[in-house]
């Protein structure tokens, strides 16, 4: 007896009515003790939207024509930034502070005034802290490491609330930083060490992608690279934040990572602006800085260049 098997699929036609993409107000304002604000306005757009220069000067980023950006400390300090270029801007441009400088233990309000609307939102630098110690994590006895992390010691204070983040920049003939690059974590509380001494690894992690395109392979590869290798100069930045710049910054690394992934929910950055028209979000920063540099004899027959 044969018994023959049907199988009928069903397809159906299905109508999907997208609501009109509404793009957002973004907002990335810093500042830092000792240093006056910087603030970057850009619009969003659309996922698949191709992104060229074009489309980032005509469509992302906002100019000072188009809006009016001003910071105020807790004090009664005020000021309007102007529009201007700076190196230190991803774009090469922002919204540039000059009179109001940030200070420790204080408040500070942004306020930007967009499209007939005023947005606000408010941050605290704290107190800076100090580090036990700092110094390159590697092996150096019968032949030379040339991959490291960076290894800190600190002491967390007791009994206090603290929220950390750590940055750096490299200096090399191979690879150099304009932008900070952040560490990973991205930021971190204390909860799990609350009052103790600790051992904290920065590594390159979070390069700014920006013009790496240009870039050959080889120096792609190089570029990318999280560790850090002999002949290094590296700059490092450790700071103490509020608890709003850390949600933010693990929240907008955990959407870096996972956001583009299929299996994963995309979890929107937090923001402290007072509307949801608004995404991005204004840090405060109470930072020190280091500066390490790998020296070492091998430094030129590991790489193959000639001695200088």
């Amino acid at each position: 007896m044969t018994v023959c098997l049907l199988a009928f699929g069903c397809q159906r036609e299905i109508d999907l009515d997208l609501p009109d993409y509404q793009p957002k107000l973004v907002v990335e304002g810093t500042i830092e003790n000792g240093s006056p604000a910087m603030v970057m306005l850009s619009r969003s757009i659309p996922y698949f939207s191709e992104v060229n220069l074009s489309t980032l000067m005509n469509e992302v980023l906002v100019d000072g024509t188009k809006a009016r950006v001003f910071v105020t400390s807790e004090t009664g300090e005020t000021e309007e930034l102007t529009w201007q270029l700076s190196p230190d801007a991803p774009y090469y441009v922002a919204f540039m502070g000059h009179n109001v400088i940030g200070k420790e233990e204080t408040h500070y309000t942004l306020t930007v005034e967009y499209e007939g609307k005023t947005y606000t939102a408010v941050t605290y630098i704290p107190k800076t802290f100090d580090l036990d110690s700092i110094g390159f994590a590697h092996t150096m006895e019968i032949m030379a490491d040339t991959m490291a992390s960076i290894r800190v010691a600190m002491t967390d204070p007791a009994d206090e609330e603290n929220f950390y983040a750590f940055f750096c920049k490299v200096s090399s003939p191979k690879v150099h930083d304009r932008l900070w690059c952040c560490s990973l974590p991205v930021a971190f509380n204390d909860l799990v060490f609350n009052g103790l001494t600790f051992n904290y690894e920065v590594s390159r992690a979070g390069y700014p992608m920006l013009m790496s395109g240009l870039l050959s392979e080889e120096d792609q590869q190089s570029f990318r690279r999280v560790t850090f290798r002999p002949g290094d100069t590296v700059y490092v930045k450790h700071t103490q934040i509020d608890r709003h710049t850390c949600q933010f910054l693990t929240s907008a690394g955990a959407e870096a990572a996972f956001g583009s992934s299929p299996f994963m929910n995309s979890t929107p950055a937090v923001t402290n602006f007072d509307s949801d028209e608004v995404l991005g979000h204004w840090s405060g920063f109470a930072a020190k800085f280091d500066t390490l540099v790998w020296w070492c004899d091998d430094y030129w027959e590991l790489f193959g260049e000639e001695k200088r």
